[in-house]
């Protein structure tokens, strides 16, 4: 019994204290498909709108190519998960015919295990066969 309440009294305690952590300002953006051409991370901006919701906006560009993340949104913290909602726009040349990617509505993002960055849960790409990391860092 006492092994459960203390169990119970940690998660308590430790789940409000990560959603405190949250830091507002510039976060690094990436996604794997960019990275692997070698160009920097990119950058979302992060602001309290309060009560516990955030606004987000941000994009990582490909110098070079006509490539990139976008993201827009807002979003509340759930643990080690960030719980958003808005539209995020991919576009790879030789993936999805080329195509933009659009995932548009409520999406979540979760940090598991010792990454020190959250990742879109949802990794399918419109194509329906490639694999997109897309990662906010905390």
């Amino acid at each position: 019994m006492k092994v459960i309440f203390f169990l119970l009294s940690f998660l308590f305690l430790v789940s409000p204290v990560f959603a405190q952590q949250l830091r507002t300002g510039s976060h690094d953006l990436r996604i794997q498909w960019i990275e692997f051409n070698n160009a920097k991370p990119g950058t979302v901006e992060v602001t309290s709108l309060g009560k516990g919701k955030y606004k987000i906006e941000g994009e990582q560009r490909d110098p070079h190519r006509n490539e990139y993340v976008t993201i827009k949104g807002t979003f509340e913290v759930a643990e080690r998960k960030l719980l958003f909602d808005g539209k995020i726009v991919s576009r790879i040349e030789y993936i999805n015919e080329g195509k933009p990617c659009e995932r548009v509505g409520p999406q979540v993002f979760r940090a598991t295990g010792t990454r020190r960055y959250w990742r879109l849960f949802e990794k399918l790409n419109c194509d329906g066969i490639t694999t997109d990391y897309i990662d906010i860092f905390f």
